[in-house]
């Protein structure tokens, strides 16, 4: 029953992520609407919820994940996180579980 909920949750992050990008490429303006930051913080905390990760706060990112599974690897969220919100991306293993990853959504273009 737990492998139905979390596939249920995926789906459904998925599908509203989906309705996210489509709304971005409507021309009626929902644009700056679905580029909020809110709004992608939400989509980027289920997408983490969803393959086991836990959402963090920290107010140096726009939305971060400690412990997710990289099964597919994480595309989705990277691209609402570059595409929509104007993020940068990053990823690293995690140091606590080796076979888990830890995602950072952060502010803007990273400087190296």
């Amino acid at each position: 029953m737990l492998r139905f909920r979390t596939f249920a949750a995926s789906v459904a992050a998925v599908g509203f992520s989906g309705a996210l990008v489509a709304s971005t490429l409507s021309p009626s303006g929902a644009a700056g609407a679905a580029s909020d930051p809110a709004i992608g913080t939400q989509v980027l905390n289920i997408l983490c919820a969803s393959r086991a990760g836990s959402p963090v706060f920290t107010p140096f990112t726009i939305s971060r994940c400690q412990d997710a599974r990289p099964r597919d690897g994480f595309v989705i969220e990277e691209l609402i996180c570059e595409g929509l919100l104007e993020g940068a991306f990053e990823s690293v293993t995690s140091a606590s579980r080796p076979n888990r990853m830890n995602w950072f959504c952060f502010h803007g273009p990273l400087t190296p």
